[in-house]
């Protein structure tokens, strides 16, 4: 948790002191009272939405320290970066050079980047607040996801805790987790995701959601097979020998009003199935993961088998986006050649 004592809620502009109920806006972390951020109704800090910044604390020039490893300013009293974690107090043993630091993974020492800005993994063995070690002091790492991207850990979406949530996500949790509390608090249902928008039916598989994977892959066969079939009942290929021919032929063909409103009609199908995908990806996501780990919380078991149930039941599948890819690129070819 970041410490907030000495900063100002920037809805009423009173100091925050020890025991306030302080809340922050998931997207850029401005912190605000619980009963300011409410009779707001919304994050009012828009000069950091529209720049797409995070909000950091003020701290005055003669309280910074600023961290050997990723350069952020830290308070002065502060024993750790805030950023990535690193320790701000100097060894004063000058460290041999090339001698290979112990860090449980393996990896010189760096640790794991997050899109958050700081490691995951870092510091190993040795005391450090991420310490990534098996044997390491380390914390949760969704306790140090959250701090990176400033999100209360305590934060509900739906009545239940985004921890569960972050189980159930798995890859990229965080990135959904701020778009599930957006879309609960806010009441909207549009974003973009930009993978959904170019490839529907694959990451929707990727992504176990099966209703709208088989729609989008239907949609994929059903244009591609009425597009083989407009081009073959149009073109004679037995005449073709280079792909130069093909585009002049389909060139020469779309003064014919059925090639031209048939491709036409296609396209614009295409474009707005994509457009719906890609702005709406996200709430469907939202929508399927809080039913299905609302289900599980209610359901009567031990913790750990709960666990591993999120565990199942969520995270991705890289075999179902594979098949879907194979299955929209070789399954028009084959069933082209069972109607031809």
């Amino acid at each position: 948790m970041l410490d907030y004592k000495g900063q100002r809620c920037f809805s009423c502009g009173e100091e925050f002191k020890d025991g306030d109920d302080i809340v922050v806006c998931p997207e850029c972390g401005t912190p605000y009272h619980r009963e300011c951020y409410i009779k707001e109704g919304k994050c009012i800090n828009t000069s950091l939405h529209e720049e797409g910044k995070i909000w950091s604390p003020d701290v005055e020039a003669d309280e910074e320290i600023r961290c050997p490893r990723c350069g952020a300013l830290n308070k002065s009293d502060f024993e750790y970066c805030s950023h990535c974690g690193a320790s701000l107090k100097q060894d004063e043993t000058e460290r041999p050079f090339n001698e290979q630091q112990n860090t449980g993974y393996g990896n010189n020492g760096g640790g794991y980047q997050n899109r958050g800005g700081g490691f995951y993994g870092q510091g190993g063995f040795g005391p450090t607040p991420f310490g990534g070690g098996m044997f390491g002091q380390s914390t949760d790492p969704f306790d140090y996801f959250c701090r990176s991207y400033g999100v209360d850990p305590s934060e509900q979406v739906e009545g239940i805790g985004i921890k569960e949530y972050y189980k159930y996500v798995r890859g990229n949790a965080m990135y959904f987790i701020m778009k599930f509390l957006r879309f609960s608090k806010e009441g909207i249902k549009r974003s973009i995701n930009f993978p959904a928008l170019l490839f529907p039916h694959v990451y929707f598989f990727f992504r176990k959601m099966y209703v709208q994977a088989i729609t989008y892959l239907t949609i994929s066969i059903a244009t591609s097979i009425f597009m083989s079939w407009l081009f073959a009942s149009s073109i004679d290929l037995s005449t073709i020998t280079s792909y130069d021919q093909i585009y002049n032929a389909i060139a020469n063909k779309m003064s014919d009003p059925l090639m031209f409103y048939g491709v036409l009609g296609i396209s614009i199908i295409t474009i707005i199935s994509r457009l719906i995908s890609g702005i709406f990806a996200n709430y469907w996501y939202y929508k399927k993961v809080t039913k299905e780990v609302n289900q599980i919380m209610s359901e009567p078991m031990e913790n750990m088998t709960r666990d591993e149930l999120l565990m199942r039941k969520g995270g991705t599948s890289m075999m179902y986006a594979l098949l879907a890819y194979i299955a929209a690129n070789s399954g028009v070819s084959l069933l082209m050649t069972l109607i031809m």
